[in-house]
């Protein structure tokens, strides 16, 4: 996998703490474990990105988006990989990028 991949409509299965942080994810139907701890941050993304029934617009404005990285480590194999996690109601959320 590259470095830095950007990922297209995929979503992980997220499992939280009480505080809401990433604990545990399947993607790709791998189980992973949040191995160190969770980074919160905020991304600026266009607006629709939020709404997908929403058309695009040109000069629209970008909205914030709550997102986590986590370093998380598959049960199968013992891959360590970083996801970027869009934060969504719900524990399907959107992957936004894959650092391996």
């Amino acid at each position: 996998m590259d470095t830095d991949t950007a990922v297209e409509a995929q979503l992980a299965t997220v499992w939280t703490t009480p505080q809401g942080a990433p604990a545990r994810l399947v993607w790709n139907q791998r189980r992973f474990i949040v191995y160190t701890r969770p980074i919160p941050w905020s991304a600026r993304i266009p607006w629709w990105e939020t709404a997908p029934a929403s058309r695009k617009t040109s000069g629209a404005p970008m909205v914030e988006q709550a997102m986590w990285q986590v370093q998380a480590k598959a049960l199968d194999d013992g891959e360590m990989l970083i996801f970027d996690l869009a934060v969504s109601d719900g524990p399907r959320w959107p992957v936004r990028a894959i650092f391996d």
